[in-house]
C-alpha cells in the first residue's frame, strides 16, 4: 500500500523545503520526555517497520511507556479492513482497551 516513492511524494509535498527532521514533522527527533504511555502498530510487511521501531526505542530512551504491535504479515493500516482480516478488529479493539486503561489513570 505505501512504497518509499509515495512517501517521498508525501514527504515533498507536506514539508515544501522544510528539513523533514524537524521535531514537529518527525516524532524521531522530538523531545518525548513527558508524553503520556504509547501503543504502536506496524504491520510487519510495511516500509515503515523500521521508523516504529526506531519510534520505540526513541520514546523508551525518554522514559516513555511503550507497547509495541508489531503484526506479523500486515500491510500499513490494516486496520480499515474489519471485514476481510480478524487481525485489523483485534487490532482495534487493542487500541480501545489500551485506551481504557490509560485514560482511566
Amino acid at each position: 500500500m505505501v512504497t518509499k516513492e509515495g512517501l517521498i511524494e508525501m514527504v515533498e509535498a507536506y514539508m515544501d523545503d522544510t528539513d523533514p527532521r524537524t521535531p514537529l514533522a518527525s516524532p524521531l527527533y522530538a523531545d518525548l520526555v513527558d508524553l503520556p504511555p504509547m501503543l504502536i502498530h506496524v504491520g510487519t510487511s510495511e516500509i515503515l517497520l523500521d521508523d516504529a521501531t526506531r519510534l520505540v526505542d526513541h520514546a523508551r530512551k525518554a522514559g516513555i511507556e511503550v507497547t509495541l504491535n508489531a503484526a506479523e504479515g500486515m500491510c500499513h493500516v490494516w486496520h480499515f479492513f474489519t471485514i476481510m482480516l480478524p487481525e485489523a478488529l483485534e487490532a482495534i479493539n487493542e487500541v480501545a482497551g489500551f485506551m481504557r486503561e490509560h485514560l482511566r489513570k
